[in-house]
């Protein structure tokens, strides 16, 4: 059996990053830890010290994985993470050049990882990294280390039969420390299933790989939120793609919520506005649910049907009138400058959010981050390695004025006001690169493009 550091670079501190409870990471070390392996979980959040301190990486590992959630925050005025991530395994390799010794495997994945695998492998100096879910490829790995040692290559993850056999179990003290955070929820997944829709900006299909549509068994979950709320924790974030894909077995999801009567427990997920019928929504009603997110991105049918949706502005009306039937919170995403976004389709959603929207319930971004296997990325026609740096789809440089000039100023707080003045000012800095000439004929002939601050350290 082999000794596994497995370190959370989400945890890192950096601008503009939001830890988030580590569940990808925490399944991969479940699946090691029952098949025998030793295993610690480094996280910067639990333990700070570990940053500055890397005592621990010159233990005798076999391995250590790193795990990557995000490249950047997928906002327009914030740099990228990857130089942080490179100066870091910098540091990493300069601790077991110092000890001496055979160095341990070096494994990268997670889903941000997944998605720049060919340029992260080298960039950070793994000897192997895992595309995809994670638990069935450490596992391959540490069944035959040193074949894998100095490979240069990414391996694509496989399907994890214990994800319907195994309860997944936190470590307590993981979960408290992340619930200090205003806000914090610990996440939960029913199922690994790819999403139906075909938003062109989401590469959910890529990152999930070959998952054969498992669903997690009830009595699995039923399990695994008794021991969430044991802890003491009590917001749960279902991390399924869309919670509703498959409706009846939302329904059974949200059936054996109100079955287990957890006191103060609420939760939260992504829900598509179809299917969402109103016995959906009495049973939310019953169940706790903190609110209902939907993401249709656009209130503007024309542009709703440029990203890839498959509803329009009739369905976002019907799921509403349900969740106000049944007393539901809401909570309405909406992203400005998408394909085909003009001044008409702008004033299109802000008289749908003024009309129709509660106070609280709008969502509002500008700017869609373009990653690699999505339809954006085709359209555009970059190259992975020319989407490291963030990178946003065109969008009309008056799209801020438009908003502006529409919007009633009750969803506009000075916390949002604050934030989207800081995008409006970004996105004046970004260097303008020409659009390839079969792209959208409404878009503008340039987008934006935020390169890093400065040149990435050497691996």
């Amino acid at each position: 059996m082999a000794r596994v550091a497995l370190v959370n670079l989400a945890s890192l501190p950096m601008p503009g990053n939001e830890p988030i409870f580590p569940i990808g990471v925490r399944c991969v070390q479940d699946a090691l830890d029952l098949a025998g392996h030793e295993t610690r979980l480094i996280d910067f959040v639990q333990s700070p010290g570990a940053v500055d301190d890397l005592a621990w990486a010159a233990e005798s590992w076999d391995a250590i994985g790193f795990t990557i959630r995000n490249i950047d925050p997928i906002d327009l005025s914030c740099d990228g993470h990857v130089e942080h991530y490179v100066r870091f395994m910098n540091r990493v390799r300069a601790t077991l050049d110092e000890a001496g010794g055979q160095r341990p495997l070096l494994v990268g994945g997670g889903p941000g990882y997944t998605l720049f695998a060919d340029q992260l492998r080298g960039l950070l100096g793994f000897d192997v990294g895992v595309i995809g879910p994670g638990e069935q490829a450490m596992l391959d790995i540490l069944a035959a280390p040193e074949e894998y040692r100095g490979l240069a290559k990414n391996i694509t993850g496989r399907r994890y039969k214990g994800f319907l056999t195994e309860v997944l179990r936190h470590p307590e003290a993981l979960m408290k420390v992340y619930t200090r955070f205003e806000g914090a929820m610990i996440g939960v997944e029913t199922r690994r299933k790819t999403c139906y829709q075909g938003c062109v900006y989401c590469p959910y299909a890529y990152l999930n790989g070959d998952n054969s549509g498992d669903l997690k068994p009830l009595e699995l979950i039923a399990d695994e939120l008794r021991a969430i709320h044991a802890a003491g924790i009590r917001r749960v974030f279902f991390t399924d793609g869309i919670f509703n894909s498959e409706l009846r077995f939302a329904k059974q999801v949200v059936q054996l919520i109100t079955e287990l009567s957890l006191p103060g427990l609420t939760w939260s997920a992504y829900f598509t506005p179809k299917p969402f019928d109103d016995e959906f929504a009495a049973l939310l009603a019953e169940s706790g649910v903190e609110f209902v997110v939907i993401s249709p991105d656009s209130l503007d049918d024309r542009v709703m049907k440029l990203l890839g949706k498959t509803f329009d502005t009739r369905h976002v009306d019907r799921c509403l009138e349900r969740c106000r039937k049944h007393g539901i919170p809401a909570r309405v995403n909406v992203v400005f400058g998408g394909p085909g976004e003009d001044d008409t389709s702008v004033r299109n959603s802000i008289k749908y959010i003024n009309s129709k929207l509660h106070d609280g319930e709008l969502v509002m971004h500008v700017g869609y981050r373009v990653l690699p296997q999505t339809g954006m990325a085709r359209q555009l026609g970059i190259s992975d390695e020319g989407l490291l740096a963030p990178t946003f789809y065109p969008f009309h440089p008056d799209t801020f004025s438009w908003i502006i000039r529409d919007l009633e100023n009750r969803f506009m707080p000075p916390s949002v006001l604050f934030n989207f003045m800081a995008a409006r000012s970004a996105s004046k800095r970004m260097a303008k690169v020409p659009l390839p000439g079969d792209s959208l004929n409404s878009a503008p002939t340039e987008f934006p493009y935020l390169a890093l601050s400065r040149e990435l350290p050497l691996a």
